[in-house]
């Protein structure tokens, strides 16, 4: 059966790795590897990547798929802007530059956008046609995925939600970035000065799981609320079948899963207040899986 080399293009690692489909239509990586970014050039990395993992299986290779940071105009490949963690990315021709590398089929997209694929294909959304993926992690990134399948936009942003304003508990607006991603949160608990300064979300979860930090959690937990009321209301306006619920900070559990949900039910108007919100499913290697899910079958 032929393969997808599904790639994943981080700041600091790029991940590449062969996917197949088994029996059931399930997608499976069956070798993968990492290397580190190169500074000052990433898309060499990229290539070095990929010829790599062509030679982890012996299987027919039927295309690349990748995921990548910042706006990719998916029809051409190119980064059209990209923030300041991977410097002088913008402009690159990923696409292109793949092709006429190797001579395999190429799909490229944003790196949230594929994640959001994958879950809709493969994992928490399969049984959905249209969701609404929203992943929670060192940022706030999303997916809109129309009829199983990426909705494409004039501009290569429909599913950025990094942007979106939502509440804070003490009822100030404040971008969802800032309060719901692993260093919004953080970034939340120390303004407050209520407790000592904290380093990062894993140095608050586990004093929440200390003896008296009861308060710290209830505090936390309506940040999570916080950005489920402004998400309920995001989804309100484009309607979707499913939420899916993503990104490092969701492996936490049911502590941010739990009050993301009341707050989803409470931002959206009925009966968008009775979809379901699922948590992500396809764990560590979704990144791999959603870029090759732009070409799997």
């Amino acid at each position: 059966m032929s393969t997808i080399i599904g790639v994943d293009v981080g700041g600091t690692k790029i991940a590449a790795g062969t996917v197949s489909l088994d029996a059931a239509g399930q997608p499976h990586v069956t070798a993968e590897l990492r290397i580190p970014t190169p500074r000052s050039n990433a898309i060499t990395g990229v290539l070095e990547a990929i010829a790599q993992a062509l030679e982890l299986s012996d299987a027919p290779k039927a295309g690349i798929g990748i995921g990548a940071p910042g706006v990719i105009d998916p029809s051409t490949g190119q980064v059209v802007s990209s923030g300041p963690t991977m410097a002088g990315w913008a402009g690159t021709q990923i696409k292109q530059e793949v092709e006429r590398a190797f001579g395999l089929p190429v799909a490229v997209h944003n790196d949230v956008r594929v994640l959001g694929l994958g879950e809709a294909r493969f994992g928490a959304g399969r049984e959905f046609a249209n969701i609404l993926f929203c992943s929670l992690g060192t940022g706030v990134g999303g997916a809109i995925v129309r009829n199983h399948s990426l909705m494409s936009s004039p501009h290569h942003t429909a599913g950025e939600l990094r942007r979106l304003y939502g509440r804070l508990p003490n009822g100030q607006a404040a971008l969802i970035e800032d309060f719901a991603s692993g260093t919004g949160v953080a970034r939340q608990y120390n303004a407050t000065g209520r407790w000592p300064q904290a380093h990062d979300l894993h140095e608050i979860m586990d004093r929440i799981a200390a003896p008296g930090g009861a308060h710290e959690g209830e505090f936390v937990a309506e940040l999570f609320f916080c950005a489920g009321e402004a998400i309920g209301g995001f989804a309100s306006a484009i309607d979707v079948d499913a939420i899916v619920l993503g990104g490092g900070v969701t492996g936490i559990g049911e502590f941010v899963t739990e009050p993301f949900a009341r707050g989803v039910r409470a931002g959206a108007i009925p009966p968008m207040d009775q979809v379901p919100v699922r948590v992500a499913t396809l764990g560590p290697q979704a990144p791999i899986i959603g870029a090759a899910s732009l070409l799997l079958p």
